[in-house]
């Protein structure tokens, strides 16, 4: 018994963690392939000096510290110094064009590559004086100017000279912001091919895993119709396009229209707090309550419909006017819930997995909203994934741990009314047999009733006349007796297993009320000993079926004979004790009397295991103590009651 509780309980608890465990340790090692910190290089006036640096085994940050001209500017216009633009120094972000420049030195004859995101939100890149790439499409006329964001990789060859001239040009006619240079790194193509490797792994496994399992949750919500399930499809979906790379690069066609992936992805953005909300609010919608869900909803609605109404020069201000919404919002749900915590609803393990879970998730939101911004990887890839990861994870094994305990007290509740039906037709079975029994004594009255007035009818009563009239009166109290008690049992509901206080003394008087005619037919009788006069918590009406089954089961085993029903004091429990002076059960029996169908009579092979039952949902044991040729002794237990 302790072992299989030992493995429940491993099973249960410990496996989910190990598992949890592994999961976000393969997570983090598949993480570490992403190298986010490196060495970096400061250009200066306008100039990168990468003569000095070995490259070999490490992969650079090189500073955004480029040269910056208002206006698109071509390399030939940097070809003669006396006509080359004026550089600016003080910057405006949101001039609508401007140009890049910067100057390379590094050992000749050698093999670059840099990487980064383009910039916003068109960009045409020159190196050495040959455009390479075109971003979109980079014109002064905005009519004709193409937005678009790219991941770019540049391969770069020195030549003999050493030297490298880059050139950005952009157009920003969409946003107040632009212009400016992602995080750029720099080294070996085979460092920067591991570099993206590791980036594509990473950002791959965790966008698509979430879109994975946003199917899952999707089709469980479905099937279910569980609200928690549909909450984490929305956080999945949500923050698995929040990857830009992912998102951008990975999930969308190279032709896609970038004024409504512009839209869409800033909407993702702007409702990953708002999905965080759905999701506690699925978890305690109760807590909630449907008047602040409904203020929610319409923030939200308000929301969305604004990010395909207003400009797109508007959506990061209405992306900032979201998450403050969304934190007023959140501070009244943790109102509700302290509110209902406190009143209605004492937390439990689970509750505290759950607020774990779902904080972890919260505490990453405001981190990655305070830092977006000015922090280009957070930006494009976010931090919210991983958490996500563990937080559905957690969620996923409150659910299921709260689906099994629902399933276990339903199987429990199904178990219980299959005892109790069974008790109930036993009760018929023992009812119809009593009924047969009543009969006999029936039989005796009438018989003298009839005999007596043929005498009064011919005026010759007998001398033995009153010696049947009392006969008849003492039947008859016999019959009232037995009568009574059964309408007791019967009218006590046998099959509802009411629970209360019952005189130990009361519940033996009426056993051997009920069985004394029974007993009779085999010439036995009754004898009652009371060793304990206290009370017991139980059903009066099951627990005296048991008393009946045991005895008819013990007046069947012998005939001429005594059969003794008692009580003992037990310490916490009350002991009933049926003995007989049978032949005993034989011993090939001895292994099966308490299993269902077997019997060595014309039975149904039901009664002791429907009494093992019985007495068990009462907390007691039922066992056979004794048997043998001198007669057998079975003995339960039932707790007293509780006087506190």
């Amino acid at each position: 018994m302790r072992e299989s509780k030992a493995y429940g309980l491993v099973q249960k608890y410990l496996l989910p963690v190990l598992v949890l465990a592994f999961v976000v340790a393969f997570l983090f090692v598949c993480k570490s392939r992403v190298q986010t910190s490196f060495l970096e290089i400061y250009p200066e006036d306008g100039t990168a000096d990468f003569r000095q640096i070995d490259f070999t085994h490490n992969v650079y940050h090189l500073v955004n510290r480029w040269d910056k001209f208002v206006g698109l500017y071509t390399p030939e216009d940097f070809s003669d110094p006396d006509t080359a633009p004026e550089k600016q120094t003080e910057w405006r972000a949101d001039e609508p064009k401007g140009t890049m420049r910067l100057r390379i030195l590094a050992q000749p004859d050698t093999y670059l590559s840099l990487c980064s995101f383009s910039m916003d939100y068109c960009t045409r890149i020159y190196v050495n004086g040959t455009e390479v790439r075109n971003i979109g499409f980079v014109s002064d006329d905005p009519e004709k100017a193409v937005p678009k964001v790219r991941y770019v990789t540049l391969p770069l060859y020195t030549g003999e000279s050493g030297e490298l001239e880059i050139i950005y040009q952009y157009n920003n006619y969409w946003h107040k912001d632009g212009g400016f240079i992602q995080r750029t790194l720099v080294s070996t193509p085979e460092n920067i091919d591991e570099y993206q490797r590791g980036l594509t792994l990473y950002s791959l496994l965790l966008s698509s895993g979430l879109l994975f399992l946003m199917f899952y949750f999707l089709l469980s919500a479905a099937i279910q119709k569980n609200r928690e399930y549909l909450a984490l499809a929305l956080c999945c979906l949500i923050i698995a396009l929040r990857n830009q790379f992912f998102f951008a690069e990975h999930l969308l066609s190279g032709g896609y229209d970038f004024y409504l992936e512009y839209r869409i992805m800033v909407l993702d953005v702007s409702m990953i707090p708002g999905s965080a909300l759905y999701l506690l609010s699925a978890f305690y919608r109760k807590a909630i309550g449907r008047r602040t869900m409904g203020v929610y909803w319409a923030v939200i609605l308000i929301l969305v419909v604004l990010h395909f109404v207003l400009r797109i020069i508007d959506l990061v201000a209405l992306c900032h006017v979201s998450f403050y919404a969304c934190g007023v919002i959140l501070f009244w749900f943790a109102i509700c819930m302290i509110r209902w915590f406190w009143r209605e609803h004492r937390p439990e393990p689970l509750d505290w997995l759950t607020l774990a879970g779902l904080s972890l998730l919260t505490v990453t939101l405001i981190w990655e909203g305070a830092h977006s911004g000015t922090n280009s990887q957070i930006n494009h890839f976010g931090v919210t994934p991983l958490a996500m990861i563990v937080c559905i994870l957690v969620l996923s094994f409150v659910i299921n741990s709260r689906i099994s305990r629902q399933a276990l007290l339903l199987q429990q509740a199904q178990e219980r009314n299959e005892t109790l039906s069974r008790v109930n037709e036993m009760n018929k079975d023992f009812l119809r047999m009593v009924a047969h029994e009543l009969k006999t004594p029936l039989t005796v009255i009438s018989g003298y009733a009839q005999l007596i007035g043929l005498q009064m009818e011919r005026n010759s009563i007998s001398e033995q006349t009153p010696e049947r009239l009392k006969t008849i009166r003492s039947e008859a109290d016999r019959l009232s007796e037995i009568v009574t008690r059964l309408m007791d049992y019967t009218y006590g509901g046998g099959a509802d297993a009411n629970m209360s206080a019952v005189e130990a003394d009361e519940l033996l008087r009426a056993a051997a009320a009920v069985m004394t005619p029974v007993c009779a037919k085999q010439r036995n009788t009754l004898r009652l000993e009371s060793g304990y006069q206290g009370r017991i918590h139980g059903s009066i009406e099951l627990l005296l079926q048991v008393l009946i089954n045991l005895i008819v089961n013990a007046s069947r085993a012998c005939s001429d004979s005594e059969i003794i029903i008692r009580s003992e004091d037990a310490g916490a429990f009350a002991a009933f004790i049926v003995s007989d002076h049978g032949c005993g059960i034989p011993p090939e029996a001895l292994p099966h009397i308490f299993e269902k169908g077997y019997t060595t009579t014309e039975g149904k092979g039901l009664g002791l295991a429907i009494c093992r039952e019985t007495v068990g949902m009462h907390g007691g044991t039922l066992e056979l103590v004794s048997t043998g040729p001198e007669g057998s002794c079975f003995r339960f237990t039932v707790p007293k009651e509780d006087k506190k």
